[in-house]
This record gives structure tokens, C-alpha cells and sequence, in this order.
């Protein structure tokens, strides 16, 4: 594949470059700055620990903050040579911790040619812990140039 990213270079299976994360207290509490999210599932660890939410003791990421790097991963892979996100579809399934190590992932799995405005791409999106398990899937469409 070229350096810019355009339809008829596009091949099923490409993958987009991984987003690798270390989660760390600070980041979510940042985002919960970011976000005005101040539950204290993800800024206390005091009050997680007491509640024990997930049988872990520790505060956990923003779901929105899952979701919001998962979009990255397509916008970072295409924005800058003209693509734009066409519909997205995120499904979260584990929580993400501090001390956690998360891997953004995603791949191109379907082309579908129209004008050269209007050619899209499915992608299938998911993020992986340091264990392997996956915490979240989706799946992605992105208009190409």
C-alpha cells in the first residue's frame, strides 16, 4: 500500500496501525477533565476499592475514552489524506484498568466502489488487554478518496 491512502490501493485484510496504550490513573482522570465524567468508579480509588465493582478493587477507564481511540485508529490511518468516517459501531465487553496495556486495533474486510466521492470501506475494529482478551469489537465504515 502507498504512504496516502486511497480506495484503489486499499486491500482486504490491510490492517491499520495499532494505537498501544498503558493505562494509568492519570490518563483517566485527565479524560474525565475532558469528558466532565467525575463518577467515582473512574476517579476514586478509594471509593473502587470499598465497592469492588468487577471483583477487581480499581477504578476503571471511561467507556467514551474506549470508544473515542477505537474512531482514532480509522482517523489517524485516513483523515489526513481526505477519507471521513462514514458510520461506526462499537460494542464494549470488558472493563479497561489502570495498569492495563490496550491495543487499538482494525482492519479493512469489505470495498465498495462507487464515485470517486462515495467509495467506502467496511472495517472491523477491536481492542485487545496485555492478557489478550478482547474489551471491546466493532465495526466501522470510512469514505476514501
Amino acid at each position: 500500500m502507498t504512504d496516502k491512502v486511497k480506495f484503489e490501493d486499499v486491500m482486504l485484510d490491510d490492517e491499520l496501525p495499532i494505537i498501544e496504550v498503558n493505562v494509568t490513573q492519570e490518563l483517566i482522570s485527565r479524560f474525565a477533565c475532558g469528558s466532565l465524567d467525575f463518577n467515582p468508579i473512574h476517579v476514586d480509588p478509594i471509593w473502587a476499592s470499598e465497592v469492588n465493582l468487577f471483583g477487581m478493587g480499581k477504578t476503571i477507564a471511561h467507556g467514551q475514552w474506549t470508544i473515542a481511540l477505537m474512531t482514532q485508529v480509522i482517523t489517524n490511518w485516513c483523515y489526513a489524506d481526505g477519507g471521513r468516517l462514514k458510520s461506526i459501531d462499537i460494542k464494549l465487553i470488558r472493563p479497561v484498568f489502570p495498569g492495563d496495556t490496550v491495543k487499538f486495533c482494525g482492519k479493512v474486510v469489505a470495498k465498495h466502489p462507487r464515485t470517486k466521492e462515495m467509495s467506502f470501506v467496511d472495517l472491523e475494529l477491536w481492542v485487545d488487554n496485555q492478557n489478550g482478551d478482547k474489551v471491546a469489537v466493532g465495526k466501522a465504515q470510512a469514505y476514501l478518496p
